[in-house]
Protein backbone atom coordinates (compact mmCIF):
# COMPACT_ATOMS: atom_id res chain seq x y z
CA UNK A 1 0.00 0.00 0.00
CA UNK A 2 1.43 3.44 -1.14
CA UNK A 3 1.71 5.69 1.68
CA UNK A 4 1.31 9.81 2.00
CA UNK A 5 4.31 12.48 1.24
CA UNK A 6 6.40 14.04 3.81
CA UNK A 7 6.97 17.90 3.72
CA UNK A 8 9.32 19.93 6.31
CA UNK A 9 7.43 22.34 8.69
CA UNK A 10 10.90 24.84 8.00
CA UNK A 11 9.72 24.48 4.18
CA UNK A 12 6.45 24.94 4.67
CA UNK A 13 7.25 28.42 6.67
CA UNK A 14 9.64 29.36 4.04
CA UNK A 15 7.55 29.02 1.50
CA UNK A 16 10.38 27.13 -0.35
CA UNK A 17 8.62 27.18 -4.30
CA UNK A 18 9.83 23.29 -4.76
CA UNK A 19 7.89 22.29 -2.15
CA UNK A 20 5.22 24.40 -2.51
CA UNK A 21 4.60 23.10 -6.49
CA UNK A 22 5.35 19.57 -4.60
CA UNK A 23 2.63 19.99 -1.86
CA UNK A 24 0.23 21.13 -4.78
CA UNK A 25 0.07 17.79 -6.98
CA UNK A 26 0.07 16.01 -3.93
CA UNK A 27 -3.31 17.38 -2.72
CA UNK A 28 -4.76 16.95 -6.50
CA UNK A 29 -4.72 13.42 -5.70
CA UNK A 30 -4.90 12.79 -1.96
CA UNK A 31 -5.02 15.48 0.42
CA UNK A 32 -3.59 14.03 3.15
CA UNK A 33 0.88 14.40 3.99
CA UNK A 34 2.73 14.43 7.00
CA UNK A 35 4.50 17.37 8.60
CA UNK A 36 8.16 17.07 10.27
CA UNK A 37 10.71 19.23 12.06
CA UNK A 38 7.81 21.02 13.59
CA UNK A 39 8.29 22.65 16.96
CA UNK A 40 5.80 21.17 19.03
CA UNK A 41 7.29 20.04 22.26
CA UNK A 42 7.29 16.02 22.54
CA UNK A 43 7.06 16.05 25.93
CA UNK A 44 3.61 18.60 26.09
CA UNK A 45 2.50 15.80 23.33
CA UNK A 46 3.20 12.92 25.90
CA UNK A 47 1.48 14.79 28.62
CA UNK A 48 -1.44 15.14 26.75
CA UNK A 49 -1.62 11.74 25.85
CA UNK A 50 -1.47 10.61 29.16
CA UNK A 51 -4.22 13.22 30.23
CA UNK A 52 -6.29 11.49 27.38
CA UNK A 53 -5.43 8.29 28.70
CA UNK A 54 -6.68 9.88 32.48
CA UNK A 55 -9.58 11.25 31.29
CA UNK A 56 -10.99 7.97 29.83
CA UNK A 57 -10.18 5.61 32.60
CA UNK A 58 -12.02 7.71 34.50
CA UNK A 59 -15.95 6.07 35.67
CA UNK A 60 -18.59 6.49 33.32
CA UNK A 61 -20.90 8.44 35.70
CA UNK A 62 -17.99 11.17 36.46
CA UNK A 63 -16.84 11.42 32.83
CA UNK A 64 -20.70 12.07 31.88
CA UNK A 65 -20.79 14.98 34.32
CA UNK A 66 -18.97 16.67 31.69
CA UNK A 67 -21.33 15.87 28.99
CA UNK A 68 -23.13 19.47 27.97
CA UNK A 69 -26.76 18.42 26.81
CA UNK A 70 -27.53 20.79 23.71
CA UNK A 71 -24.55 21.97 22.84
CA UNK A 72 -24.31 19.79 20.54
CA UNK A 73 -20.87 18.01 21.44
CA UNK A 74 -19.18 21.17 20.99
CA UNK A 75 -17.03 21.22 24.25
CA UNK A 76 -16.47 18.63 27.01
CA UNK A 77 -16.94 14.88 26.70
CA UNK A 78 -19.61 13.18 24.03
CA UNK A 79 -20.25 9.51 25.33
CA UNK A 80 -19.16 5.96 23.09
CA UNK A 81 -21.47 5.31 20.13
CA UNK A 82 -23.50 8.60 19.37
CA UNK A 83 -21.23 10.60 16.55
CA UNK A 84 -22.19 8.55 13.54
CA UNK A 85 -20.43 9.69 9.95
CA UNK A 86 -22.38 11.09 7.10
CA UNK A 87 -24.57 8.98 5.45
CA UNK A 88 -24.02 6.02 7.77
CA UNK A 89 -26.44 4.23 10.25
CA UNK A 90 -24.43 2.39 12.49
CA UNK A 91 -22.30 4.94 14.90
CA UNK A 92 -18.89 4.77 15.43
CA UNK A 93 -16.72 3.19 18.30
CA UNK A 94 -15.12 5.97 20.60
CA UNK A 95 -15.61 8.76 22.69
CA UNK A 96 -14.14 11.99 22.58
CA UNK A 97 -13.66 15.19 24.60
CA UNK A 98 -13.92 19.02 22.69
CA UNK A 99 -11.57 21.54 23.69
CA UNK A 100 -12.27 25.09 22.16
CA UNK A 101 -10.52 28.34 22.06
CA UNK A 102 -9.66 30.66 25.46
CA UNK A 103 -9.29 33.96 22.87
CA UNK A 104 -12.68 34.42 21.48
CA UNK A 105 -14.75 35.06 24.57
CA UNK A 106 -17.87 35.04 21.50
CA UNK A 107 -17.82 31.20 21.54
CA UNK A 108 -18.92 28.58 24.09
CA UNK A 109 -16.18 28.40 27.11
CA UNK A 110 -14.52 25.15 27.86
CA UNK A 111 -15.05 23.01 30.70
CA UNK A 112 -12.30 21.68 33.15
CA UNK A 113 -12.06 18.08 34.91
CA UNK A 114 -11.39 18.23 38.59
CA UNK A 115 -10.68 14.91 38.67
CA UNK A 116 -7.39 15.17 36.19
CA UNK A 117 -4.28 16.50 36.96
CA UNK A 118 -2.54 18.92 34.63
CA UNK A 119 -5.62 19.05 32.37
CA UNK A 120 -4.69 22.76 31.51
CA UNK A 121 -2.04 21.25 29.41
CA UNK A 122 -5.28 20.98 26.56
CA UNK A 123 -4.84 24.88 26.36
CA UNK A 124 -0.97 24.60 26.05
CA UNK A 125 -1.33 22.02 22.85
CA UNK A 126 -4.50 23.94 21.24
CA UNK A 127 -2.65 27.24 21.46
CA UNK A 128 0.09 25.27 19.91
CA UNK A 129 -1.48 23.47 16.99
CA UNK A 130 -3.43 26.87 16.35
CA UNK A 131 -0.21 28.59 15.96
CA UNK A 132 1.14 26.01 13.12
CA UNK A 133 -2.09 25.80 11.09
CA UNK A 134 -2.15 29.58 10.78
CA UNK A 135 1.37 28.88 9.09
CA UNK A 136 -0.16 25.71 6.90
CA UNK A 137 -2.80 28.17 5.84
CA UNK A 138 0.02 30.85 5.04
CA UNK A 139 2.02 28.54 3.06
CA UNK A 140 -1.32 27.42 1.11
CA UNK A 141 -2.53 31.04 0.33
CA UNK A 142 0.62 31.06 -2.05
CA UNK A 143 -1.02 28.42 -4.22
CA UNK A 144 -2.60 30.06 -7.17
CA UNK A 145 -5.75 29.57 -5.85
CA UNK A 146 -9.13 32.39 -5.48
CA UNK A 147 -10.17 31.74 -2.24
CA UNK A 148 -13.66 33.41 -1.03
CA UNK A 149 -12.43 35.41 2.40
CA UNK A 150 -8.72 35.73 3.53
CA UNK A 151 -7.94 32.55 4.38
CA UNK A 152 -5.01 33.08 7.05
CA UNK A 153 -7.12 35.87 8.49
CA UNK A 154 -10.20 33.43 8.94
CA UNK A 155 -9.03 31.39 10.97
CA UNK A 156 -7.67 33.64 13.36
CA UNK A 157 -9.16 32.90 17.01
CA UNK A 158 -11.56 30.68 15.16
CA UNK A 159 -14.25 28.30 16.57
CA UNK A 160 -11.62 25.89 16.41
CA UNK A 161 -11.16 22.06 18.40
CA UNK A 162 -8.60 20.10 19.95
CA UNK A 163 -10.18 16.36 20.35
CA UNK A 164 -9.34 13.60 22.57
CA UNK A 165 -10.45 10.29 21.28
CA UNK A 166 -10.59 7.16 23.02
CA UNK A 167 -11.27 3.60 20.86
CA UNK A 168 -11.97 0.82 22.80
CA UNK A 169 -11.01 -2.41 21.62
CA UNK A 170 -13.54 -3.23 18.87
CA UNK A 171 -16.74 -4.72 19.31
CA UNK A 172 -18.66 -7.92 17.42
CA UNK A 173 -16.00 -8.15 14.44
CA UNK A 174 -16.86 -4.41 13.43
CA UNK A 175 -13.44 -3.29 12.35
CA UNK A 176 -14.46 0.10 11.89
CA UNK A 177 -13.55 2.13 14.34
CA UNK A 178 -14.77 5.34 12.58
CA UNK A 179 -16.24 5.01 9.30
CA UNK A 180 -15.62 6.73 6.12
CA UNK A 181 -15.78 10.54 6.11
CA UNK A 182 -14.62 13.98 5.38
CA UNK A 183 -13.65 16.61 8.20
CA UNK A 184 -16.27 19.41 8.23
CA UNK A 185 -13.16 22.44 8.96
CA UNK A 186 -10.31 23.89 6.66
CA UNK A 187 -7.53 21.63 8.03
CA UNK A 188 -6.94 19.13 10.42
CA UNK A 189 -3.91 18.51 12.37
CA UNK A 190 -3.02 15.04 13.72
CA UNK A 191 -0.31 13.71 16.42
CA UNK A 192 1.38 10.95 14.81
CA UNK A 193 3.39 7.87 16.28
CA UNK A 194 -0.19 6.05 17.08
CA UNK A 195 -1.67 2.91 16.71
CA UNK A 196 -2.30 1.96 13.22
CA UNK A 197 -5.32 2.39 11.72
CA UNK A 198 -5.80 5.77 10.13
CA UNK A 199 -6.42 5.46 5.74
CA UNK A 200 -7.26 8.14 3.11
CA UNK A 201 -8.77 7.37 -0.03
CA UNK A 202 -7.55 8.76 -3.07
CA UNK A 203 -8.93 9.88 -6.11
CA UNK A 204 -8.58 6.29 -7.62
CA UNK A 205 -10.92 4.80 -4.52
CA UNK A 206 -7.30 3.11 -3.06
CA UNK A 207 -7.41 3.00 0.65
CA UNK A 208 -3.79 5.24 1.73
CA UNK A 209 -2.22 4.39 4.94
CA UNK A 210 -1.58 7.15 6.77
CA UNK A 211 0.32 6.18 9.57
CA UNK A 212 3.68 8.41 10.98
CA UNK A 213 5.98 8.32 13.21
CA UNK A 214 6.60 9.91 16.48
CA UNK A 215 7.36 13.59 16.45
CA UNK A 216 5.36 14.26 13.04
CA UNK A 217 2.10 15.29 11.94
CA UNK A 218 -0.72 14.40 9.82
CA UNK A 219 -2.62 17.34 7.89
CA UNK A 220 -5.78 17.24 5.80
CA UNK A 221 -8.00 19.24 3.95
CA UNK A 222 -11.57 19.76 4.91
CA UNK A 223 -14.88 20.47 3.62
CA UNK A 224 -14.97 23.93 4.24
CA UNK A 225 -11.87 24.58 2.89
CA UNK A 226 -13.06 22.81 -0.29
CA UNK A 227 -16.26 25.40 -0.25
CA UNK A 228 -13.72 28.28 0.16
CA UNK A 229 -11.27 27.41 -2.51
CA UNK A 230 -13.97 26.77 -5.23
CA UNK A 231 -13.01 23.02 -4.89
CA UNK A 232 -9.60 23.59 -6.36
CA UNK A 233 -8.33 21.74 -2.67
CA UNK A 234 -10.96 19.06 -1.90
CA UNK A 235 -11.74 16.91 1.38
CA UNK A 236 -10.48 13.22 1.52
CA UNK A 237 -11.90 10.42 2.88
CA UNK A 238 -10.82 8.71 5.89
CA UNK A 239 -11.40 6.31 8.27
CA UNK A 240 -10.14 4.45 11.13
CA UNK A 241 -9.93 0.36 10.69
CA UNK A 242 -8.73 -1.87 13.42
CA UNK A 243 -4.99 -3.37 11.79
CA UNK A 244 -4.67 -6.62 14.43
CA UNK A 245 -4.96 -4.42 16.80
CA UNK A 246 -8.95 -4.66 17.44
CA UNK A 247 -8.21 -6.28 21.45
CA UNK A 248 -6.03 -2.63 22.15
CA UNK A 249 -7.42 0.45 22.93
CA UNK A 250 -6.88 2.91 20.07
CA UNK A 251 -6.24 6.95 21.60
CA UNK A 252 -5.88 10.03 18.95
CA UNK A 253 -5.41 13.75 19.28
CA UNK A 254 -6.77 15.64 16.11
CA UNK A 255 -7.20 19.46 16.24
CA UNK A 256 -9.86 20.86 13.92
CA UNK A 257 -9.05 24.13 12.30
CA UNK A 258 -11.71 26.20 11.44
CA UNK A 259 -12.71 29.92 10.71
CA UNK A 260 -14.53 31.93 12.56
CA UNK A 261 -18.33 30.99 12.39
CA UNK A 262 -19.58 34.26 10.62
CA UNK A 263 -16.76 33.94 7.66
CA UNK A 264 -18.51 33.53 4.57
CA UNK A 265 -17.55 30.18 2.53
CA UNK A 266 -18.83 30.08 -0.83
CA UNK A 267 -18.72 32.81 -4.03
CA UNK A 268 -22.39 32.93 -3.63
CA UNK A 269 -21.83 34.95 -0.02
CA UNK A 270 -24.83 32.93 1.66
CA UNK A 271 -23.03 30.05 3.14
CA UNK A 272 -21.34 31.40 6.84
CA UNK A 273 -18.94 28.59 8.58
CA UNK A 274 -21.73 28.58 11.24
CA UNK A 275 -24.31 27.47 8.91
CA UNK A 276 -22.24 25.27 7.74
CA UNK A 277 -21.08 23.51 10.89
CA UNK A 278 -24.90 23.47 12.30
CA UNK A 279 -25.67 21.16 9.30
CA UNK A 280 -23.02 18.95 9.86
CA UNK A 281 -23.68 18.03 13.38
CA UNK A 282 -26.84 17.49 13.07
CA UNK A 283 -26.11 14.89 10.28
CA UNK A 284 -24.01 13.30 12.45
CA UNK A 285 -26.43 12.73 15.00
CA UNK A 286 -24.67 14.78 17.42
CA UNK A 287 -27.66 17.50 17.46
Amino acid sequence: MQKIPTISFNDLKDRNSDVLEFLTKTLENNGFFIINDHSIDKNLIEKVFSVAEDIFSLPYETKYKYHVKGSNGARGYTPYGIETALNEKVADQKEFWHQGSTTNKTLMPNLYMNEVEDFDVLDTLYSEFEKMGSEVLKAFSNFNIDYNADLVDSAVDGNSILRLIHYPATEGGNEHRARAHSDVNLITLLIGGNEAGLEAQDKQGNWVECSCDVGEIICNIGDMLEIMSNEKLTSTPHRVIAKGNENKARYSIPFFLHPRPEIVLNKEGDLTAEIFLDKRVQDIKLK
